[in-house]
């Protein structure tokens, strides 16, 4: 800018605004949406714990999930249609994690293939192994923007760190690249953090890795551990600045031999830590053979689809209510799982037809 005599003015930018300016200027965006268990659109958090316990394959089924628009996953409802994901593994090789995927995807029918063949995206078999430099995070911002994509799944945090975790100045350097080149995307992140100390007592916030600086740049933090003395793995919410979570709580899981993630029961978080309690996780079908039982008597009625409003209405919004909605959810997700029922379109469920009656509805229309 130059005053009337012509000569240049240094004008400092504005610093300041008026907060009912700023809330006018935002007034018409849209609040954002919870996609999946307190994960809000725009967020970015951790799955931390510590190794074999699943944290790659847990993503890969939310990822999938995502994808493939399912109504539910680990028994919490997904919100929304279908997700592109892009999911950049630093930590396997292509045939590996490839060979994992194969086995996850055989459970998907053919109008959910498409979908995972359109919107679950990965990098090219030559892409970077780590980020070392200034020119790999320019080549993760590439294939992000390239993506396209809703969601972005990183494995790991470890693989995108120089130093040691544990010094407040090399997390600060790490924080300053990654809002530079990846929270500056506008996605939803989500990082895969193995860094988490010992399994002798509960999991918490503070046992994962890495000083505060890592725990107060991340929104949320999902949890895995092994349970003491068992063959068994547990998650826990460690803490989330969108929604109110109960860290107590732990939800005991296996993986099945599809590379699915089974939610099997929960319990009090404490009790897996205690040799004294003997814990029986095998699981009440009450609640699934109820719902079960009821998509066959509307399907005997000449119903082939159940839309998930009606289940609501009949087993979680009743008085007194049959069960929670996570429940409900949850004992979809077992029934799916177990091949008795089938999602066609989302929010829709319907038995599962076997090869047989399926051949022969065929034959029949053919004949028509």
């Amino acid at each position: 800018m130059e005053n009337e005599n012509g000569n240049s003015l240094n004008v400092k930018p504005k610093l300041v605004v008026r907060a009912i300016d700023l809330i006018t200027k935002f007034k018409n965006e849209p609040e954002p949406a919870e996609i999946w268990n307190g994960i809000v659109e725009g967020s970015k958090g951790l799955l931390v714990g510590v190794s074999k316990t699943g944290k790659t394959t847990f993503a890969e089924n939310l990822a999938i999930s995502l994808a493939i628009g399912r109504p539910s996953f680990y028994g919490k409802e997904i919100k929304g249609g279908p997700k592109k994901i892009l999911f950049v593994n630093l930590e396997e090789n292509p045939r590996m994690r490839s060979s994992r995927l194969k086995k996850q995807i055989s459970r998907l029918n053919s109008q959910e293939m498409v979908l995972f063949a359109e919107n679950y995206l990965t990098p090219e078999e030559e892409f970077i192994q780590s980020v070392d430099s200034d020119e790999d995070w320019k080549t993760l911002r590439d294939c992000i923007e390239e993506s396209n994509a809703d969601i972005v799944i990183i494995d790991s945090l470890t693989h995108l760190f120089q130093g040691q975790i544990e010094s407040s100045k090399e997390c600060v350097k790490f924080v300053k690249k990654f809002r530079e080149y990846v929270v500056s995307s506008k996605k939803t992140i989500i990082l895969i953090h193995h860094n988490t100390k010992g399994n002798d007592r509960p999991i918490e916030q503070d046992n994962i890795a890495g000083s505060r600086v890592i725990l107060q740049e991340f929104e949320y933090a999902l949890g895995f551990a092994n349970i003491p003395n068992s063959k068994d793995k547990y998650s826990c919410m460690l803490f989330n600045k969108y929604v109110e979570v109960n860290s107590s709580v732990a939800t005991v899981y296996k993986i099945d031999k599809d590379r699915w993630i089974e939610n099997i029961s929960e319990i009090e978080k404490s009790v897996l830590y205690d040799s004294k309690v003997k814990i029986d996780y095998r699981e009440d079908s009450t609640n699934k053979d109820l719902i079960f039982n009821y998509i066959q008597s509307q399907s005997s009625l000449g119903s082939q689809t159940v839309r998930s409003g009606d289940l609501m209405k009949t087993f979680v919004l009743n008085d007194p209510k049959t069960m929670a909605r996570d429940t409900l959810f949850k004992s979809l997700e077992k029934l799916r799982n177990e091949g008795k029922i089938e999602s066609s379109e989302k929010g829709k469920y319907q038995l599962k037809m076997k090869k047989d009656d399926a051949k022969e509805d065929e034959n029949s229309l053919q004949s028509n």
